[in-house]
C-alpha cells in the first residue's frame, strides 16, 4: 500500500501523530478534530491507541506491533486513511513542515491554538452567502432572539443628570456620529486622508521607557505590556495619487512599503468572504497579529485575549477618525484567512490575520447601520 511503501532504495515512511489533535464528546459520541487542517472524524478506543502509539517519528510497519490482530490489509487500509485525514503526518511533507512552523505558540496551552487555529477555517472562498431575510427567518424559527437589553427592574433606579450640555463639542459629534456604511461614492480617497487614517490608528506617536527593556511603542490605542503586535496591510483600491496595490504601513517611519501592484477590486471582494458591498471601497486595510511578540512576555494562553482585544481598539480609533474626516468607514471579520495570507506571503502561525476595517467616500444617498 503507497501509505506503507518506501521511496527510494526501500526506505520506509516516518509517520507521527498530529501536534493539532483535540478529542472532544459530542451527541453521545467521541470526535477527533485536526484544528490546522479543519478535519474532524468520528473516533473510537482504537483509533486513541492508535494515535498514542505514534508519539515520535516511527516506521509505518511498526504498528503491526500494536495491532498483531489485524491483517496487513486493514493495518495499511487504517494508516492510509490516518493519513488522508491529516491525524498522521509524514516525516519532510508539507503539513509536516507547517506544524515545525508553530513551534511559537506551544508558550501557550492548546485552548489558545485550539480557537485560533480552528476558527481560520470559517469562510472558504467559493461558499455561498446567506440570503439575509431567509436567514433572519431560520433564526426566528429557532425561537425569539434573546433581550437586547439588561435591565434590574426590581433594583432601586437612580436618575442621572442630563448629558445634553457635555454635547456641544467635536468629540461626543464623532462618537454619536460613527456608523458602518456598506454603500460607497466613486470619488478617489484623498492620499492626505488615508495619511491621517493610518497616523491617527496605526503611527507611532511616542515612547514609553519600560524598566530593563529601554524605550518602547506608544500608539493612540492601548496594548498590554506594550508589545504593539498588530500590524496593518493596505489594499489601495480608489486612492488618489497611489497606484492600486497592496501595502505594508511602517508605523514608527510613517510610510508605505509596496508588497503588490495592481490589485483589483473583485480580489478584495473575494477575501472579504465574496461580500459584493466590498467592491467600490477606496481601501481595506487587513490588521494582523505577530503573536510571538506577545508570547516572549507572556507565556499563558489568557494573553491570546489581549491580541484580539487591541485589534478591537484599533478599529473603534479607526472608524472614529474616518467619521471625524467625513468619510464612510466599516469594519468585518468575514475574511478568508488562508488566501490573505497567502496573498501577503505569511506563514499564519507567527504572523495571522485577524480583522479588517475599510473606507470609501460617503455616497449622497447612503444608509449606515
Amino acid at each position: 500500500m503507497r501509505a506503507l511503501r518506501g521511496t527510494g532504495r526501500g526506505a520506509e515512511k516516518l509517520l507521527k501523530r498530529s501536534a493539532c489533535l483535540v478529542f472532544f464528546f459530542e451527541d453521545e459520541g467521541l470526535r477527533c478534530t485536526n484544528y490546522l487542517t479543519g478535519t474532524t472524524v468520528a473516533s473510537t478506543p482504537v483509533l486513541v491507541a492508535v494515535l498514542n502509539f505514534f508519539d515520535r517519528w516511527r516506521k509505518s510497519k511498526e504498528i503491526k506491533l500494536l495491532l498483531g490482530s489485524y491483517s496487513a490489509s486493514s493495518v495499511r487500509s487504517t494508516v492510509r486513511q490516518l493519513m488522508d485525514h491529516t491525524l498522521l503526518i509524514e516525516k519532510g511533507s508539507a503539513q509536516a513542515k507547517r506544524e515545525e512552523g508553530m513551534a511559537a505558540w506551544n508558550a501557550w496551552e492548546v485552548e489558545a491554538r485550539f480557537f485560533h487555529f480552528a476558527t481560520k477555517h470559517a469562510f472558504r472562498l467559493g461558499a455561498p452567502l446567506p440570503d439575509e431575510i431567509e436567514f433572519a427567518r431560520t433564526l426566528l424559527r429557532k425561537g425569539p432572539q434573546p433581550e437586547l437589553v439588561k435591565g434590574y427592574h426590581s433594583s432601586k433606579h437612580i436618575p442621572l443628570p442630563s448629558y445634553a450640555p457635555s454635547l456641544n463639542s467635536e468629540f461626543p459629534r464623532v462618537l454619536l456620529g460613527r456608523r458602518t456604511f456598506r454603500q460607497f461614492g466613486r470619488g478617489r480617497l484623498s492620499l492626505e486622508h488615508l495619511s491621517v487614517l493610518l497616523w491617527l490608528t496605526w503611527g507611532v506617536t511616542g515612547r514609553l521607557r519600560w524598566p530593563g527593556l529601554g524605550k518602547l511603542l506608544l500608539k493612540t490605542s492601548p496594548s498590554g505590556g506594550a508589545r504593539h503586535p498588530i500590524e496593518v496591510y493596505c489594499w489601495a483600491l480608489r486612492v488618489a495619487d497611489l497606484p492600486n496595490g497592496v501595502y505594508h504601513y511602517q508605523g514608527d517611519g510613517h510610510y508605505l512599503e509596496r508588497l503588490r501592484n495592481g490589485v483589483q477590486a473583485t480580489r478584495v471582494v473575494e477575501l472579504c468572504a465574496r461580500q459584493e458591498w466590498v467592491h467600490d471601497c477606496a481601501a481595506l486595510f487587513v490588521m494582523t497579529g505577530v503573536f510571538p511578540r506577545v508570547m516572549w512576555r507572556y507565556g499563558f494562553s489568557r494573553a491570546y485575549r489581549t491580541v484580539l482585544l487591541e485589534a478591537g481598539h484599533f478599529c473603534q480609533t479607526f472608524c472614529l477618525t474616518g467619521t471625524w474626516l467625513g468619510l464612510a468607514p466599516f469594519c468585518t471579520a468575514a475574511l478568508v484567512d488562508p488566501e490573505i495570507e497567502a496573498d501577503l506571503q505569511l506563514d499564519g502561525a507567527n504572523e495571522s490575520v485577524l480583522y479588517a476595517a475599510g473606507v470609501g467616500v460617503k455616497h449622497p444617498t447612503a444608509s449606515a447601520n
